[in-house]
């Protein structure tokens, strides 16, 4: 298991917000070095630097790097090799889909988009680094949602995106086997950050806190938590699986636990 004896080099693409950048804290706290990408003009960077040095955490190293584009990649894989040489852990956390109101937004150019943001990274990340880097990582985690089983507002293309991630790591997995190399998906429950109200609407936050309904949402932390644990060692005979984050409360949410507890919702 990892310890804060035992460095290791984990790269988080658009590490820099919500679930990114909480993993990189969780990691970072474990005395890890973390290097996170992102996007043009999207974040002060010094203001993202004394995050860190607020928390007494090591400094990560931020770089912008768009992870369609070739050449930033190939960069960016050439620049952790002069200051890192490796990456042990790699969190492919860029998810971007266009939003969809009605059949209308369906088109074949806005699909293939998003499957080139949020599904095509994982793998040719993971291979620029065999190639540049001269080894693959030991880890290699997506990032999921309920949306494949559940339907979310605007969240056609997203979840298309997210069933395509669960479904290539199994076979993943098999391809990189014998290179040693873990593959697995962390699916969770909503989390409220700004990209999940761009997408559901700022409504969904107010209308759950109205309702007080426990459990529709899991905390920042938590999910760190459990990207951390399955890239501590401990968790390695998990390969090519999608680990939900959900507290449980998959099983029991719905229309009957509503109707149960109608008086406390006030519904």
């Amino acid at each position: 298991m990892s310890d804060k004896k035992t460095k290791r080099v984990v790269l988080i693409t658009g590490g820099t917000k919500g679930i990114g950048k909480e993993i990189a804290f969780k990691f970072a706290e474990h005395g890890d070095q973390c290097i996170i990408t992102y996007g043009w003009g999207s974040i002060e960077d010094s203001d993202f630097l004394n995050e860190f040095k607020a928390k007494n955490l090591p400094e990560p190293f931020l770089i912008q790097s768009d992870v369609i584009n070739n050449e930033d990649t190939a960069n960016l894989m050439n620049e952790i090799k002069t200051r890192f040489g490796t990456v042990d852990i790699f969190i492919s956390n860029v998810s971007f889909a266009n939003l969809v109101k009605g059949i209308d937004d369906y088109s074949e150019a806005a699909l293939l988009k998003s499957i080139e943001y949020s599904c095509w990274p994982m793998i040719e990340y993971t291979r620029q680094m065999k190639t540049i880097l001269g080894k693959y990582p030991k880890y290699v985690m997506g990032l999921s949602s309920h949306g494949p089983d559940r339907f979310y507002v605007n969240y056609d293309f997203a979840a298309a995106t997210k069933t395509l991630n669960e479904v290539l790591v199994k076979y993943l997995n098999y391809h990189f086997y014998d290179e040693a190399v873990i593959f697995n998906i962390l699916r969770t429950r909503p989390v409220i950050t700004d990209s999940l109200l761009m997408t559901v609407g700022k409504e969904w936050k107010e209308f759950i806190e109205k309702y007080d309904i426990p459990g529709t949402h899991v905390d920042l932390e938590e999910v760190a938590n459990v990207a951390y644990i399955m890239c501590s060692g401990l968790m390695d005979g998990i390969r090519g699986q999608t680990i939900n984050a959900d507290k449980g409360y998959n099983f029991i949410e719905g229309y009957s636990y509503m109707y149960k507890n109608r008086e406390e919702f006030g519904i």
